[in-house]
C-alpha cells in the first residue's frame, strides 16, 4: 500500500523530533489533506493527525479531508487545537516559520506556556516539490486550457483594443473551458509597457508595431499553470526580430539541458549567459523560472543563487526576458515537467514570432 502523505510528513516530523506540527499554509494543508476551503488548521501528530475549521465548513470537510481526525472548532483554532493532547506538558512544537502570523504565534505562546515552539521551513514543501502521476495530470490540463486560449485569443487582438479587454476575454475563456479560475492576475502588457515583467492589464489600445506580451495562467483542479508569448502586432522591426531571437534562443538552450540532478542556478545560468553574451545581461533581471503547483509560485526556484537541486517529478518555468525601459521587452515561457532523463515541455503553444 502507498504509504499516504499524512504519514510522509509524520515521518519528517519524528525525524526533526516534534511532538507536534502545525500546519498553517493553505496550500500545504490541502496537500496533505484535501481540504481546498478557508479557515483550517493541520496538527500533525505521529501517528495521528488533527484538522480543525469551522460550522461553516462542515460539509466540505467530511467530503474533502481525509487521514485526520476532524475537529470543528466553536472559537477561534488556536483555542482548540491546544486542547489536542500532543501538546500537553512540554511538547515540543514545529510551527511553518513562513506562514504562521505573529498573532497566531503569540496567541498559542499564550495558551501553552510550557510548551517549546520550533520555527522550521520547507518541511511539507520538501515532500510536494515532487509531483505524482495525478498531479501531473491536473497542470498538463491546466496547461492545454491555457495553450487553446492563447490561439482563441489571437484574432482579437487588434488596433485600439484595450490590453485589460484582452485579459478579461482570457480569463472569462479559461473558466469557459473549465478552469477553476485564473492562477494569477493576467499579464498584458503592449509597446514601452512590455518592458515590465509584471506589466497588469491597462486601458492602453493596442497600436501597429507593438510588442505584446500575454502571460497567463488558470487553476484545474488546484493545480496551476502559467504561459507567456510575445507577440508583434503587424511586422516586426529588426530589433524586435533580434531581441526575440535572443530570448527564444536562450530558452530552448535551458529546456534543453534541464536535468534531474543538475542545481536550479546552474539551469539559470544556461539562459542567462546567451543573453549575456549577446550584451543584454542587465535586462534580464529575474529568475529563470519558478515551481508550479498548488500555487502559482513554489519550488524550486530556478535563480541565479539557488541553492536547490532539481529532481525528477519538479515542475516549473523556464522564462527568460529582455526588458528595456521605455522601448519594450519581451519573454517566453512554458511549463516543464523534469523526468529522469530529458525535461518535458507541457505547454504546447508556437514559439517562433507571431504577427499578427
Amino acid at each position: 500500500m502507498a504509504v499516504s502523505r499524512i504519514e510522509q510528513a509524520n515521518s519528517l516530523v519524528r525525524k526533526q523530533k516534534f511532538d507536534a506540527f502545525l500546519v498553517s499554509r493553505p496550500s500545504n494543508i490541502r496537500y496533505l489533506c484535501g481540504y481546498s476551503g478557508s479557515n483550517g488548521l493541520l496538527a500533525l501528530a505521529p501517528p495521528k493527525a488533527y484538522f480543525l475549521t469551522d460550522f461553516r465548513y462542515i460539509v466540505q470537510t467530511s467530503k474533502e479531508v481525509k487521514g485526520c481526525q476532524i475537529v470543528i472548532a466553536d472559537r477561534e483554532l488556536i483555542s482548540e487545537v491546544v486542547k489536542l493532547p500532543c501538546f500537553a506538558g512540554k511538547a515540543r512544537v514545529g510551527f511553518e516559520a513562513v506562514h504562521m502570523t505573529v498573532k497566531n504565534l503569540n496567541r498559542i505562546k499564550e495558551l501553552l506556556p510550557k510548551a517549546i515552539f520550533v520555527p522550521s521551513e520547507n518541511l511539507v514543501e520538501s515532500l510536494a516539490i515532487k509531483k505524482d502521476t495525478t498531479e501531473i495530470n491536473k497542470i498538463k490540463k491546466a496547461t492545454k486550457i491555457a495553450d487553446t486560449v492563447f490561439s482563441a485569443i489571437l484574432p482579437l487582438i487588434r488596433p485600439g483594443v484595450k490590453e485589460r479587454d484582452i485579459a478579461l476575454e482570457i480569463s472569462y475563456r479559461m473558466v469557459k473551458l473549465g478552469a477553476d479560475g485564473p492562477s494569477f492576475e493576467t499579464i498584458v502588457a503592449s509597446g514601452q509597457r512590455s518592458s515590465m515583467p509584471h506589466g497588469i492589464a491597462s486601458d492602453r489600445r493596442f497600436k501597429k508595431g507593438d510588442f505584446i506580451t500575454l502571460d497567463f495562467g488558470c487553476f484545474f483542479g488546484g493545480y496551476a499553470s502559467d504561459l507567456t508569448r510575445t507577440v508583434v502586432l503587424g511586422k516586426a522591426n529588426a530589433k524586435q526580430k533580434k531581441l526575440y531571437n535572443i530570448v527564444l534562443k536562450a530558452q530552448l538552450a535551458a529546456i534543453g539541458a534541464a536535468r534531474a540532478g543538475m542545481l536550479a542556478r546552474e539551469l539559470d545560468k544556461v539562459a542567462r549567459d546567451i543573453i549575456v553574451r549577446e550584451g543584454y545581461g542587465d535586462y534580464f533581471g529575474h529568475g529563470l523560472g519558478h515551481g508550479l503547483g498548488l500555487e502559482i509560485h513554489t519550488g524550486p526556484v530556478v535563480a541565479p543563487r539557488s541553492e536547490e537541486t532539481l529532481v525528477a517529478g519538479n515542475v516549473f518555468t523556464v522564462e527568460p526576458g529582455i526588458y528595456i525601459p521605455n522601448w519594450g521587452g519581451v519573454r517566453i515561457e512554458d511549463d516543464v515537467l523534469l523526468t529522469n532523463g530529458a525535461c518535458r515541455v507541457l505547454t504546447k503553444s508556437p514559439k517562433e514570432l507571431i504577427e499578427l
